[in-house]
């Protein structure tokens, strides 16, 4: 697969995506319009579109693949699901086979879970439940953070993605990431002492009415570029939610059920949040979301009311027996073994990367989360839309998927890629790497 695909596209698929934007509301998802295909059908790391085309796939759906596409034993538990039942008013064996499955592979204090069909659902229903239990009403989250694109999730945003689609829920301030590439102190970790979490703890004091019901963050902050924070810094942001008596929230929509190598990315620090909200990969494909908690928080509150916090379609039987295959898989598998392993895997073929490669700025890798961004050679500043936009395509005509634009690239293969297509991938973006690298510095970036 080493030489570039052709361009062009079938009749067929012409036709699929021009019957497609012919419905569709402006507002999709940006791959759809910068790739133009059409996927045909996909088994495990490899996609096939309507035009013959084999790729390997870096992206699966912003890592919701973690098992692989077309498992064989997620397709029979769900076929057999679908052919019983699928609505989910009413009490469910396999409901109930999930959540024990689920409550057995988490802590003490998060044994208690309510289902939804998305990220954005579950992030709103988890900032409902900490103002009940905490009776405060002020949520902090993180510059560069992404929590969804409902209303409520956006106004936890803190950057351009959520620029003229206001008005927001107010109650929400913003503090910075522990961003170390842009460390907006211009500090060195480790010397630092973590002054980003003194920064917000005075942004804290500085900025609220000391109402604050809880602290929402990623443990890797996956939309702005998969950044992985440094060793130690969740354990401050534990110890920042209890100074100011909050409730911590980890979004692992993204991180969970093996993508960092950990089943959940919670368990590299040891740190235990007092809530916890899931989606994406929870269903390998089938949409589902969860938080968990711990039910005595919430007696006696508006959120334990009949009914309160319910979601039409979330634990139905359908969604409830995908998540709960893609849980024995992940366990019978070892994939988040093999996670951590191919995580090393990709590390050691990319540890000479930054320093040959003059566009890398920056390198982040836990487990198969793993992101780069892109930089002007000897600058700070952000490849254009443009110049990346065009690394994309190239990239897709090389055979390989990957969110490779906005100056950052985000890698999510399957958990279970083999080397062989692992190694594929990564050499054919180290190859188009290069070939960016050559470009930028006959047309450098110009003030």
């Amino acid at each position: 697969m080493g030489n570039r695909m052709k361009p062009s596209r079938s009749s067929t698929t012409r036709e699929i995506i021009s019957n497609l934007l012919q419905h569709s509301l402006p507002g999709g998802a940006a791959i759809n319009e910068y790739s133009n295909i059409v996927i045909d059908h996909a088994e495990n790391a490899y996609i096939w579109d309507t035009d013959g085309n084999r790729y390997i796939d870096f992206f699966t759906g912003v890592g919701v693949s973690n098992i692989g596409h077309s498992h064989p034993k997620f397709l029979t538990a769900v076929s057999k699901q679908l052919a019983r039942c699928t609505v989910g008013s009413f009490y469910t064996e396999v409901r109930a086979q999930l959540q024990q499955s689920l409550a057995a592979l988490l802590p003490s204090n998060l044994q208690h879970i309510h289902m939804y069909s998305t990220g954005s659902e579950a992030v709103e229903a988890a900032v409902r439940f900490a103002r009940a239990a905490s009776g405060r009403e002020e949520i902090i989250s993180f510059w560069g953070g992404f929590h969804g694109k409902t209303q409520g999730a956006m106004s936890l945003h803190a950057g351009p993605r959520k620029r003229d689609a206001g008005p927001f829920p107010t109650g929400s301030h913003h503090v910075p990431y522990a961003y170390c590439f842009r460390c907006p102190l211009n500090l060195k970790f480790p010397g630092c002492h973590y002054a980003c979490v003194e920064l917000a703890r005075n942004s804290i004091k500085e900025s609220t009415a000391n109402n604050v019901a809880a602290i929402i963050i990623e443990p890797v902050q996956g939309t702005n570029g998969n950044i992985v924070p440094p060793a130690g810094y969740l354990k401050e942001i534990r110890k920042l939610a209890d100074e100011f008596g909050a409730l911590l929230i980890f979004d692992e929509v993204i991180t969970g059920f093996g993508r960092t190598g950990r089943f959940f990315a919670f368990e590299h620090e040891d740190v235990v949040p007092d809530i916890l909200v899931l989606g994406k990969a929870m269903g390998s494909g089938v949409p589902v979301s969860a938080v968990i908690s711990d039910a005595a928080l919430v007696e006696n509150t508006s959120f334990s009311l009949p009914s309160a916090a319910s979601s039409t379609f979330g634990g139905n039987p359908l969604a409830s027996a995908a998540a709960l295959a893609t849980i024995e898989i992940i366990r019978d598998e070892h994939l988040v073994e093999r996670s951590c392993e191919s995580g090393k895997l990709a590390e050691s073929i990319m540890k000479s990367w930054s320093g040959e490669l003059t566009v890398i700025g920056n390198t982040g890798i836990s487990g198969l989360m793993i992101g780069l961004e892109l930089v002007y050679p000897g600058t700070n500043r952000p490849l254009s839309a443009d110049v990346m936009r065009n690394f994309f395509s190239s990239v897709l005509h090389r055979g390989i998927i990957a969110m490779a634009y906005g100056s950052r690239i985000r890698l999510y293969p399957p958990l279970s890629i083999n080397d062989s297509d692992l190694k594929e991938g990564l050499l054919t973006l180290y190859s188009e790497l290069q070939c960016l690298a050559q470009f930028v510095e006959n047309y450098p970036y110009k003030d």
